[in-house]
């Protein structure tokens, strides 16, 4: 094998937590990365809220929208008014709806 290779292997078989993060990443991937966190929180609490009944579970995912700094309006925008949770188009549009009008607003 070339030492080319040899490296390949040898970091393709890295665990992940030895993998240094880079501490730059661009605005699009953050914004997206964001956005993957918002609708993940808001299928949690739809599930916790709705379906579980559970308050505990609700207060303690409430109170990670709240240590995240994200808009608790826009998740519950999210909550009541996409038809389908699972539907990442969905959520999109109507997260974009949201978006739109609330910079409107500002």
């Amino acid at each position: 094998m070339t030492s080319l290779v040899k490296k390949a292997i040898e970091f393709l078989s890295r665990k992940k937590e030895d993998l240094v993060e880079l501490s730059y990443q661009p605005r699009v991937f953050k914004g997206t990365k964001e956005q993957e966190k918002v609708y993940a929180l808001t299928r949690e609490l739809v599930n916790a809220q709705f379906q579980l009944c559970d308050d505990e579970l609700t207060n303690r995912l409430w109170e990670e929208v709240a240590n995240l700094n994200i808009d608790p309006e826009r998740i519950i925008n999210l909550m009541y008014k996409c038809y389908s949770h699972d539907d990442f188009t969905a959520m999109i549009e109507t997260d974009s709806k949201y978006l739109e009008s609330s910079f409107e607003i500002k």
